[in-house]
C-alpha cells in the first residue's frame, strides 16, 4: 500500500475553497485524496516534500487541447489560417498510431512539467489513453467525431464502447468529442447530443471559432453556432463550448438556459487571427462557467498553463479597456475550481476530501517578494511553468524535480522521444 504523501511546511496554501491562503502549513494525501491541511500533519512512514520555499496550489486544468499536435509545433507559422490548416490536414492525415502515441506523450510530458493535472484532449482517444498511462495526468478523451469524411456510423459505435470501456477509471474522462457543426451532419450532431445525455458524460466542441464558420452556417441553415448545436440537442449542463469569440448576445442567453459552459482558448485565437470576441467580464456576470485551454501546440505554440492565464487576463482587460474585466482571482478561478467542474471532477480546492491534484510552485527569481496579498497576481502575472517543482495527480507526484512518476529524467525521455521522431517521417 502507497505511504500517505505530506507537503511538509509550506510557505503559503492557494485554497481556492473560501478559506483564502494558509501559511506555514501541512497538506497531508492519503488514498488519492487530501486528507487534512494543518499544522504538524507528519506520521511515520509518510513520505514528504520539503515545501517550505513553495506555493502548494491545486493543479492546473487545461480545458482544451490537442495533446499529440505537438507533432506539428512550427509547421507553417504566420501562414494565413486556411492555409495554415491545409498544413495541418496534410499532415495529419500521415501520422501513424505509433507517432500519436509519443506525440501525445510529448505534450503529456509538458503539462505536467508545468502544474497541469488534468486535460480535455481532442485527438486519438486510445493513443492519448495509451500516452497519459505512462505520464499520469487525468485525461478526458474520446472517440473524435467527424462526419464530412464519410459515414460516422463506426466512429459513432466506437464512441459508446470507449466511454464504457473508461466509465470509472481513475485517471481517465469518456467524454463526446463532437469537433464541430461545419465537420458533422445534422444526424451526427444529434446523435452526439444523444450520446452526452444517455450516458452522462460532458460534450466537447469547437464552436463559433471563425466568421466564416458562424455566417456560412447561417447562410446555408438560418442557424449561428450555438443556434445549430442547441437545434440539434447539443446544449445541456455538460456541454463545453470552445473559442466562441463569434456569438450574439443571445446566444450566451441560450448557454445560460442550458447550463453549458464555455472555453476561452486566447493565445491560439490571437495566433490564428481568428478574430471575434470572448465576453469574459459578461459571462462572468450571468453565472457561465467558463474554462481555459491552451489548444494544441501547432497553434499556441505551449501547453503552459501559467502562460495562459496571463495570457488570458491581458485579453480580457484589453478587449474591455476595463483592469477590472478579468483579475489574478477570476482567472485562477477558471483554471482550478471550473476546470475540475467542467470534467466532473472532485478538485481544484485544496480541501480535505478533494482530489489529490495539486502543483508545488518554488518561490524563487522573478516570483518575490512574495506575500499573501500578492500572491494571487503573482501566479498570474508573474509565474511561468518552469517554476513548478512537483506536480501530483491522486496523489502520486507524477513530476518532482526532472522526475517522473517512474523515476526516469524527463528530460532523457522527452529527448529520446524526439530522436526517435525525427528518424520518422511524418
Amino acid at each position: 500500500m502507497k505511504a500517505p504523501l505530506v507537503l511538509k511546511n509550506a510557505r503559503f496554501v492557494l485554497c481556492m475553497d473560501g478559506s483564502g491562503i494558509l501559511e506555514k502549513v501541512d497538506v497531508r494525501l492519503e488514498d488519492g485524496l487530501i486528507d487534512k491541511v494543518g499544522a504538524e500533519l507528519f506520521q511515520r512512514g509518510d513520505d514528504v516534500i520539503d515545501c517550505s520555499r513553495s506555493v502548494v496550489m491545486p493543479g492546473l486544468v487545461n480545458s482544451h487541447t490537442h495533446a499529440a499536435m505537438t507533432l506539428l509545433r512550427g509547421s507553417n507559422d504566420d501562414a494565413p489560417l486556411q492555409e495554415w490548416l491545409r498544413t495541418m490536414w496534410d499532415i495529419e492525415g500521415r501520422l501513424r498510431t505509433e507517432q500519436e502515441v509519443m506525440g501525445a506523450e510529448m505534450g503529456f510530458l509538458e503539462m505536467v512539467r508545468t502544474g497541469t493535472t488534468a486535460c480535455m484532449d481532442q485527438y486519438g482517444a486510445e493513443p492519448g489513453v495509451e500516452a497519459a498511462n505512462k505520464v499520469g495526468i487525468r485525461l478526458a478523451a474520446g472517440v473524435p467525431l467527424i462526419s464530412v469524411w464519410g459515414k460516422a456510423e463506426e466512429r459513432l459505435k466506437n464512441a459508446v464502447e470507449f466511454i464504457h470501456r473508461y466509465r470509472g477509471h481513475d485517471r481517465i474522462i469518456p467524454i463526446v468529442n463532437l469537433h464541430s457543426i461545419y465537420t458533422n451532419d445534422e444526424e451526427t450532431m444529434v446523435r452526439c447530443g444523444e450520446m452526452s445525455k444517455e450516458e452522462d458524460v460532458p460534450l466537447h466542441v469547437h464552436c463559433s471559432e471563425t466568421r466564416k464558420e458562424v455566417f456560412e452556417n447561417r447562410r446555408v441553415k438560418g442557424r449561428l453556432g450555438v443556434e445549430e448545436l442547441d437545434h440539434n440537442g447539443c446544449l445541456w449542463e455538460r456541454t463545453a463550448l470552445v473559442h466562441m469569440g463569434w456569438a450574439a448576445s443571445w446566444e450566451l442567453n441560450i448557454v445560460r438556459e442550458k447550463g453549458a459552459s464555455l472555453v476561452h482558448c486566447p493565445s491560439s485565437n490571437q495566433k490564428l487571427a481568428t478574430g471575434g470576441f470572448f465576453p469574459f467580464k459578461d459571462l462572468n456576470g450571468m453565472g457561465v462557467r467558463v474554462g481555459l485551454g491552451t489548444d494544441g501546440a501547432a497553434s499556441n505554440n505551449s501547453l503552459d498553463m501559467f502562460r495562459e492565464m496571463k495570457e488570458m487576463a491581458l485579453v480580457q482587460k484589453g478587449q474591455y479597456w476595463d483592469p477590472l474585466a478579468c483579475t489574478a482571482a477570476d482567472v485562477l478561478q477558471v483554471s482550478t475550481v471550473n476546470g475540475n467542474g467542467i470534467l466532473g471532477q472532485n478538485g481544484g480546492v485544496v480541501a480535505p476530501g478533494m482530489n489529490a491534484d495539486l502543483c508545488v510552485v518554488d518561490i524563487g527569481p522573478g516570483l518575490g517578494p512574495l506575500r499573501k496579498d500578492n500572491l494571487k497576481s503573482a501566479l498570474v502575472y508573474s509565474a511561468v511553468g518552469n517554476m513548478v517543482r512537483a506536480t501530483i495527480v491522486g496523489g502520486d507526484i507524477v513530476y518532482n524535480k526532472g522526475r517522473l512518476i517512474d523515476g526516469s529524467e524527463l528530460a532523457d525521455r522527452y529527448q529520446d522521444l524526439s530522436e526517435r521522431l525525427d528518424m520518422k517521417s511524418y
